[in-house]
């Protein structure tokens, strides 16, 4: 029995004294010149192709190491190596652990968006940097530069209408006008613009020339005539671009409001009406402003969110590919101006 006693008053001492050594222990950061930073590996060139956009291209590391454990924020740059060296480094996924995976089709975008050619291989560097949190610095990794072919994306990423009235043919103008994206429909933008009658236009995917475009094969609404687009006639229309199925529409503009202020949430049930270069639209009720477009081409149906935008100080703010917008109250009797032409709007 004695023995016994003495195991455990043993077993309870080493207890206690394990129990005091914890509670002493205090983690410390290495100071900086001892972080040891992370190593990326190396990777086999990068391929774009139509049948992997699907996959993943997954990059893997060796921990950064602080001296103590610890969880850092891995963040992944690259940059196109080019002769004079002037690139950007651009953010191309940040994760824990160690490894990143991103899908070949982003990759594809965010590099030919950074100056990669189509089918044209190239020297990209990559980066790795971590972070425990501010008051610690960040700590890069040495670089390995990777060859990547990128493939032509199936669908441009912008769209632009220049013409007499849109920039006067001068790309670098402020009244060259950018279509907005639908949501979550690649390959489809719009824009509400006052057209004049005989006054000409065109598109591309990018500010400059070559590429530029006034027809995809399948026109509705409009006419063209020596390389350009027109409009009949003089008014308010919705251009609608959709590459999936080679089609421009250029319509009389079709804008609604929808939700409370404006009676209910029917689709289609409470449109703006045109008054010369303006839209109009009185609130019958107090509540959210919700505000929408649409096209016979477009495809959305009742999912008219895909094409919605608001006022919000002054301006036309569009959604776009994004999600909810702020709010913007609205009190019955109000009445709704948009001036689609100068990106502004009114509620008195």
């Amino acid at each position: 029995m004695k023995f016994l006693n003495t195991l455990l008053y043993g077993a309870v001492f080493a207890l206690v004294v394990v129990a005091c050594q914890k509670k002493e222990d205090k983690y410390v950061v290495a100071t900086a010149d001892l972080i040891k930073a992370p190593v990326l590996a190396e990777h086999e060139p990068i391929v774009a192709t139509e049948d992997n956009l699907t996959d993943n291209v997954t990059f893997t590391w060796q921990p950064a190491d602080y001296g103590v454990p610890a969880a850092p924020e891995y963040t992944l740059y690259a940059k196109i190596n080019t002769s004079s060296d002037d690139g950007e480094d651009l953010i191309i996924a940040s994760g824990y652990g160690k490894s990143i995976q991103i899908k070949m089709e982003d990759l594809n975008k965010r590099l030919t968006a950074a100056g990669a050619q189509p089918t044209v291989p190239v020297d990209v560097t990559f980066t790795l940097t971590a972070s425990i949190g501010k008051g610690y610095g960040t700590v890069k990794s040495v670089t390995v530069t990777v060859n990547f072919t990128a493939l032509q994306p199936r669908f441009p990423e912008h769209v632009y209408m220049i013409g007499d009235d849109f920039g006067n043919w001068q790309w670098d103008s402020p009244d060259v006008v950018e279509l907005t994206p639908v949501n979550g429909r690649e390959g489809c933008f719009w824009c509400v613009r006052h057209i004049t009658a005989g006054r000409a236009f065109k598109w591309n995917s990018v500010k400059d020339w070559g590429g530029d475009f006034y027809t995809l094969g399948n026109d509705v609404g409009f006419t063209s005539h020596d390389d350009n687009a027109y409009a009949d006639q003089t008014g308010m229309y919705i251009v609608f671009i959709d590459y999936a199925e080679d089609k421009i529409a250029v319509e009389p503009a079709q804008v609604y409001g929808i939700g409370d202020c404006f009676g209910g949430w029917n689709a289609g049930q409470y449109p703006f009406v045109a008054d010369g270069n303006l839209m109009k639209l009185t609130a019958t009720a107090d509540g959210n402003l919700r505000i929408y477009a649409n096209s016979t081409i477009s495809g959305v149906g009742g999912d008219w969110w895909r094409m919605e935008f608001v006022i919000q100080n002054g301006k036309i703010e569009y959604r776009g590919n994004g999600g909810d917008q702020p709010s913007v109250p609205v009190t019955s009797g109000k009445t709704i101006t948009l001036n689609f032409n100068t990106g502004t709007g009114t509620v008195e």
